[in-house]
């Protein structure tokens, strides 16, 4: 006998939308505003994952559930993250998880257990959407750069503001909503190769966020994009909630007993690189030595063999200036070859990371209107556009926040022939549509 279909949650409309946006649209088509770092790894970060994965089958990590290891790179990670984030950080206040959307969900299953809603900026990752639904958590409200609030309920006992920085869509910084708090998240997607006459703006607005605290926070890190390594699943969750991070620790041993040791050391790898970026910058060029000295002196007092050289770590850093000066290239070239296409103004250049989402010069006055464009010009010229509706709340929340304004991510990592090809695909798709008549 069957077993009766249980009661599932629907998708969220952020990805309920999707169906809708790439119906009929062949999977080879080419896309202007994808959701992962598209510039190569640097090869020294290779060269050490290498080495680290040696490393591991040398200390028999890869052959037991759980090793004395797993503690110390849980305590160096500990003492590297309190030392970038300004805070003093303990070692049963961080865990290593599969990514940041793992982290969002533990986080969110937390909250719910605690009678927690969440505000969220508009746009966002969709895993904030999606993975409340599943316990569930309510959402109260949106929010956009200025702070202004798009209610949309909850009536939970406590709320829960999501900070994310920068935003991971349009690479700015939002306000917070003046909200009376219980407890914040605060997701840093975008850390290294940012603004390149502003390069740490995203750590400064990170220590004041946190001011020193941890009680009331849960801080989500991921080296994902910044290191070019979407494929090596590994984030970091600090909380000052211990008891958040303990019941994070078992939520994960339910599910997987060994967890990949690899995991925590790209997240080491991320954290010293972050450490020396700053370093590398820094007025006296011996700072770099002197930091490289104190983070080697860290990883021996924790126990870990893995330390990054100096010259790996000078490798690395100078690869994310490239990076820089690439999402700086891309953005210049954005503003003048799609000026005609998008809105670009210097007020939206990512203050971190390599995503934007300018104002698409189309008169598209609703989000159905919106939808039904991209899925045409999807179809008909083989370019995949991703509007504002995949990045979090409704069709509501996006009339109240944005109205008027049909949006897409461009995304700067890609090769600036890519950039152009696409826009000129652009171009053409809204000629072709503006001379027969857009669809509604």
């Amino acid at each position: 006998m069957a077993l009766p279909a249980p009661d599932l949650a629907a998708d969220a409309p952020c990805v309920a939308v999707y169906r809708d946006l790439r119906d009929g649209v062949a999977r080879s088509s080419a896309q202007i505003g994808y959701g992962y770092n598209l510039y190569p790894a640097a090869p020294a970060t290779a060269r050490h994952l290498q080495q680290v994965l040696a490393a591991c089958l040398r200390d028999r990590r890869m052959h037991e559930y759980g090793t004395r290891h797993d503690e110390h790179d849980r305590a160096l990670a500990a003492t590297l993250a309190g030392e970038y984030l300004g805070v003093p950080v303990a070692e049963d206040q961080v865990m290593f998880c599969a990514g940041a959307s793992e982290g969002i969900g533990l986080v969110s299953r937390y909250l719910t257990a605690c009678d927690a809603s969440m505000i969220l900026p508009a746009p966002c990752y969709f895993a904030f959407e999606q993975t409340p639904r599943r316990h569930p958590l309510a959402i109260a409200g949106r929010y956009r750069g200025d702070g202004a609030v798009h209610w949309s309920g909850g009536g939970s006992r406590h709320t829960a503001v999501v900070e994310i920085l920068p935003n991971g869509v349009t690479g700015t910084s939002f306000r917070p909503p003046a909200v009376q708090a219980d407890f914040r998240v605060l997701d840093l997607v975008f850390q290294a190769s940012g603004h390149d006459t502003h390069r740490h703006l995203v750590a400064d607005h990170a220590r004041t966020a946190l001011a020193g605290r941890l009680t009331d926070t849960a801080v989500l890190m991921t080296p994902s994009k910044d290191l070019s390594v979407p494929g090596l699943r590994s984030g970091l969750l600090i909380s000052g909630d211990t008891a958040l991070v303990a019941t994070a620790r078992d939520d994960v041993f339910d599910r997987t007993a060994s967890a990949n040791p690899m995991a925590g050391q790209l997240v080491l790898l991320y954290l010293t690189v972050l450490l020396m970026a700053e370093a590398a910058h820094a007025p006296d060029p011996r700072d770099f030595a002197r930091r490289h000295a104190w983070i080697r002196a860290q990883y021996a007092r924790h126990q870990v063999p893995t330390c990054p050289t100096e010259a790996t770590c000078r490798a690395i850093t100078d690869h994310l200036d490239r990076m820089a000066a690439h999402f700086t290239d891309a953005f210049r070239l954005l503003a003048q070859h799609g000026a005609d296409l998008l809105h670009v103004s210097d007020d939206m250049r990512p203050i971190a990371g390599y995503s934007l989402l300018p104002r698409l010069n189309v008169d598209l006055p609703t989000p159905d209107d919106l939808v039904t464009w991209i899925n045409t010009v999807g179809r008909r010229f083989d370019l995949k556009l991703n509007p504002t509706l995949l990045f979090g709340g409704d069709r509501s929340s996006w009339n109240t926040l944005y109205p008027g304004e049909p949006r897409i991510r461009v995304n700067l990592s890609v090769p600036h022939h890519d950039l152009v090809h696409t826009l000129d695909l652009l171009r053409t798709a809204r000629r072709e549509l503006d001379r027969v008549g857009a669809p509604r």
